[in-house]
C-alpha cells in the first residue's frame, strides 16, 4: 500500500522567544521523522521569516536556551536541510509564503515576540499566511500566541500572572495590540485552528519532554507554574499539527503546579 506523503510547513521568526518555538517545532520534526520508518508518510519544511530591522539575521537558527542537549538538537537538524527566507514587510511577501506553502497540509506559525524593544509584525504576518493558506486549500493552522491574551487563558491568578497583566497593559502593550489582532485574524479565519498560549518561555527552564494544557478554568484548578520549556511547547504545537484533537479553540500549556 502507498503512503500519502503529508507536510507540515513551521513558520518562525527569526528573533525572539516566541521563533525559538518554532525553531524546536522544525528539529523536533526532523528527528522524530528520521526516527521512524522510511514510510513514515509526512515531512516538515521551515520557513523563516522577519521585516526589515531583521534583514541580517540570516536564517537566525540558533536558539536562546541554557540547556545544551537542546541546542544541539536544533544546531544539527537545520544544518543539512534547504530554507526558506521571507521578509513579511516586502511586497512580494504574500506571493513568496503562498508559493512556499504549496502542496503542505498543516502549518505551524510561530511569528510573535513577547521582549521589549522588539519590533510587531505577528498578526501583519499571520494575515498573509492566512491569505496563503486559503490560496492552497491548506485548513488546519496551529498558532502560538501568548498567556494574558484573549478573553480568558483560564489560568488561576497569581501574584505573577496579576504582573504579567500589568505588565501587557503598561511597558509592553504594543505586544498585546500586535498579539490579540493576530488572535482576531485566526479567530475570524474560518480555518481548523488551535490558538496556544504557553506561560513564560524562558531559556533557563529545562525540557520535561511533555506539558499539561487547560480548555477550561476546572482543568487542573488552572494551576500552571509559570515558566515553560521552549521545547516542550513545540512539541506541543507539533503533535497538534500532526495528529489534531484540538478544533477552532484557544488552549493555554505549561506544567500543573499542585501548589
Amino acid at each position: 500500500m502507498t503512503t500519502v506523503q503529508r507536510t507540515v510547513a513551521a513558520l518562525y521568526a527569526t528573533s525572539g522567544g516566541m521563533g525559538d518555538v518554532g525553531k524546536f517545532a522544525v528539529a523536533l520534526a526532523r528527528e522524530q521523522q528520521a526516527g521512524e520508518a522510511a514510510a513514515s508518510g509526512w515531512q516538515v519544511r521551515a520557513i523563516a521569516m522577519d521585516s526589515n530591522d531583521g534583514a541580517n539575521n540570516g536564517f537566525g537558527t540558533s536558539v536562546d536556551v541554557e540547556d545544551e542537549e537542546s541546542k544541539e538538537k536544533v544546531d544539527n537538524w537545520f544544518v543539512p536541510y534547504e530554507m526558506i527566507k521571507i521578509d513579511v514587510a516586502s511586497d512580494s511577501s504574500e506571493r513568496k509564503i503562498r508559493e512556499s506553502l504549496e502542496g503542505v497540509d498543516a502549518v505551524i506559525s510561530c511569528l510573535g515576540n513577547r521582549q521589549p524593544k522588539m519590533e510587531r509584525w505577528c498578526s501583519v504576518g499571520t494575515k498573509k499566511v492566512i491569505n496563503a493558506m486559503k490560496a492552497n486549500n491548506i485548513r488546519r493552522l496551529v498558532s502560538l500566541s501568548s498567556m494574558g491574551i484573549g478573553k480568558d487563558d483560564f489560568l488561576k491568578a497569581t501574584a505573577l500572572t496579576c504582573l504579567w497583566t500589568i505588565m501587557l497593559r503598561t511597558i509592553l502593550r504594543s505586544v498585546r495590540k500586535d498579539l490579540t489582532s493576530m488572535e482576531e485574524e485566526v479567530l475570524g479565519s474560518d480555518l481548523d485552528y488551535v490558538l496556544v498560549r504557553p506561560v513564560g518561555l524562558t531559556p533557563s527552564e529545562p525540557p520535561r519532554g511533555s506539558c499539561d494544557r487547560l480548555l477550561s478554568r476546572q482543568d487542573h484548578g488552572g494551576r500552571l507554574e509559570f515558566m515553560l520549556a521552549k521545547s516542550d511547547a513545540a512539541r506541543f504545537l507539533l503533535q497538534e499539527a500532526l495528529t489534531p484533537t484540538l478544533h477552532s479553540r484557544e488552549v493555554t500549556i505549561g506544567y500543573y503546579s499542585k501548589s
